[in-house]
């Protein structure tokens, strides 16, 4: 009998093993869809040159400078060490170095001395970290709830269109997601022992003090995460008040302590990332107008964490009909799942965690708006900021989902329902219009229980069709595209320039100097592909700004159209100059039309 049930237990293992790998497969086939394809946003490009090592203040300010030497901070140096990652990161930028550390190695391993990296290496190490966060979600919901919430969790992990955008950017987030993920865990593991007044583990304690430390040295937004975790302690603790002093707490106690500690070192950085001039552009107007934005634009991120339909780079038509579709769909699946999450918070076995998953998703909300009214620092402007509880949707979704499945999958049969007796009583003609109501209304009820037992598995259904749909979406640039399409206005500069042309934008801080640099790597990757012998190629400058935009008979510009042979083709990209003093050194506005771009106010002047 025990070998019977052990073998049971075996075949029980390799099926959650084959489904999990399953999982897998599709998510590793998503996010390496199309990995390469879509051009660098400029916040890809400070990873890629940090990683490496490299300032982006070594290049020339006013002065023309060619596209190999625009760059060279994407370029792969042997003798560059983690600790000249270290140093450029923390003199520049606004992160800290675990991620790009980590990057330094990987880009060691398929980099040749000398090259610019590679846009699919860069992109490769954030993917598999992306992938990992499937089985990391399933282990959470297995922990949480059961297999069946793991199974879920891991599928909408492997086709969350916000998952996915987030692992196709060389960014720290999907590193991120995985400390989160293995945090709340810790959180999950350690709530049973508050709530039965026992004392946890000291290495599970010591375990969640490491993840937290680790989280952030990955991402200072991660102590958000910390602050939430402290709100649901921080409400079993209001709870037993009275026992706050008692052991269980005490550890409590030095697991705080010990996460400060571990925060401690980067406290003197996260203050000045607030002032930063990078993060200048979270401020938040207050416009009256514009004071309700965040909320929708909250929601907006929060569905399309599942739900995504082609809304962007296509007709207005197609742009419509998603929306329409999306809605259509929203409204018929959010009834059943209302219904499956009043289920599940009703659910004795359960109900613990899904407390816990709901205050922290209420909690990160609630700390969203705070930050966002409260500090006028707008983090709803950027989808990125969401991860934050982006795997918390994913296991509360899982729930409510698992519970639609499972929904009057254990109730009685309708033949059980009824006893013996009445149903001889229908059968001799001895039954009472009392028994032959009952009859009839139980019936009803098990015939409507056995539909809505369809209709909420369809649900499930639905909503992961939904989900893959999105994923496509994405992978296929028709959602989540880059702020700034770079690839569109090279497109638009090979296009309509007659002669080489000069690409001249305005500095400010080295956020612009990523942005030429992203215009610059999309340059060299057009000209890679197409491997055409009559590429123009462009020259570039980076124009230090000028009181009241003036174009100074001394600025490097005014000096280079003065003197440099003509004709040449200027392209004004984000630069602030007045139109009529480009004029008076002959060049005139381009008079035809030219598409928009996202992310760039561009210009050309022909020069003759």
């Amino acid at each position: 009998m025990k070998k019977n049930n052990i073998k049971l237990l075996l075949k029980n293992q390799w099926f959650h093993i084959i489904i999990l790998l399953c999982w897998l497969i599709i998510g590793i086939i998503l996010r390496s869809t199309n990995l390469a394809d879509k051009s660098a946003s400029s916040t890809e490009i400070a990873t890629l040159g940090y990683s490496l090592g490299h300032s982006f203040f070594d290049l020339p300010l006013d002065r023309v400078i060619t596209l190999n030497q625009l760059l060279s901070p994407l370029q792969f140096e042997l003798t560059s060490t983690p600790t000249d990652v270290i140093h450029q990161l923390l003199s520049e930028d606004t992160h800290p170095p675990v991620y790009f550390v980590i990057n330094h190695l990987w880009f060691n391993l398929f980099s040749t001395d000398g090259e610019i990296v590679s846009l699919t290496v860069g992109r490769s190490l954030s993917a598999i970290f992306g992938v990992a966060a499937i089985p990391a979600i399933f282990g959470l919901g297995w922990l949480a709830f059961s297999p069946l919430v793991g199974h879920i969790a891991a599928a909408l992990m492997a086709i969350s269109p916000y998952g996915i955008y987030l692992a196709q950017e060389s960014r720290h987030h999907t590193l991120t997601i995985l400390w989160i993920i293995a945090s709340v865990t810790c959180l999950i593991a350690i709530i049973p022992y508050l709530e039965k007044r026992r004392i946890f583990p000291i290495w599970l304690g010591c375990l969640w003090v490491t993840i937290n430390s680790l989280g952030i040295a990955t991402h200072y937004i991660f102590i958000l995460v910390l602050a939430i975790e402290g709100l649901v302690i921080g409400g079993f603790w209001l709870r037993d008040i009275q026992n706050r002093f008692q052991s269980y707490w005490w550890r409590i106690y030095l697991v705080g302590l010990g996460t400060f500690i571990g925060c401690l070192v980067w406290l003197p950085v996260v203050m000045g990332v607030a002032n930063n001039q990078l993060t200048e552009w979270i401020s938040t107007s207050f416009d009256l107008d514009q004071i309700w934005y965040p909320i929708p634009r909250l929601l907006a991120w929060i569905l399309t964490m599942v739900w995504l339909l082609p809304i962007e780079g296509t007709s207005l038509f197609v742009t419509i009909l998603s929306g329409v579709i999306l809605l259509i769909a929203l409204v018929w699946v959010a009834p059943n799942l209302w219904q499956a999450a009043r289920s599940q918070m009703n659910a004795i076995e359960n109900r613990l965690s899904f407390q816990v998953f709901i205050s922290f998703f209420v909690g990160a909300i609630a700390l969203f708006l705070v930050i966002i009214y409260g500090m006028g620092r707008d983090l709803s402007l950027a989808a990125r900021y969401q991860f934050v509880y982006f795997p918390v949707v994913i296991i509360l979704l899982a729930a409510i989902l698992a519970k639609c499945w499972n929904n009057l999958a254990n109730q009685t049969e309708v033949e059980n329902i009824f006893s013996e007796k009445e149903i001889g009583k229908i059968k001799d003609g001895g039954a009472t219009k009392k028994d032959l109501i009952f009859t009839f209304a139980t019936s009803t009820t098990s015939i409507i229980s056995a539909n809505f037992k369809q209709i909420n598995k369809r649900v499930v259904i639905v909503v992961l069709l939904m989900g893959l749909c999105g994923s496509l979406t994405v992978v296929n640039n028709y959602g989540y595209q880059r702020s700034r399409r770079a690839d569109l206005l090279v497109e638009v500069i090979k296009t309509q320039s007659k002669y080489s042309p000069l690409v001249a934008t305005t500095y400010k801080t080295h956020a612009e100097i990523r942005a030429l640099i992203a215009l610059g790597l999309e340059f060299k990757r057009q000209e890679d592909k197409t491997k055409n012998a009559d590429f123009f190629q462009p020259q570039f400058l980076l124009v230090k700004r000028q009181q009241n935009q003036k174009l100074t008979p001394d600025s490097t510009l005014a000096k280079f159209l003065s003197k440099t042979s003509r004709p040449v083709d200027l392209w004004g990209v984000n630069l602030k100059v007045e139109k009529s003093d480009l004029e008076t050194f002959n060049c005139r506005k381009y008079s035809g039309s030219q598409p928009k771009v996202n992310g760039y106010r561009y210009k050309l002047y022909n020069c003759r």
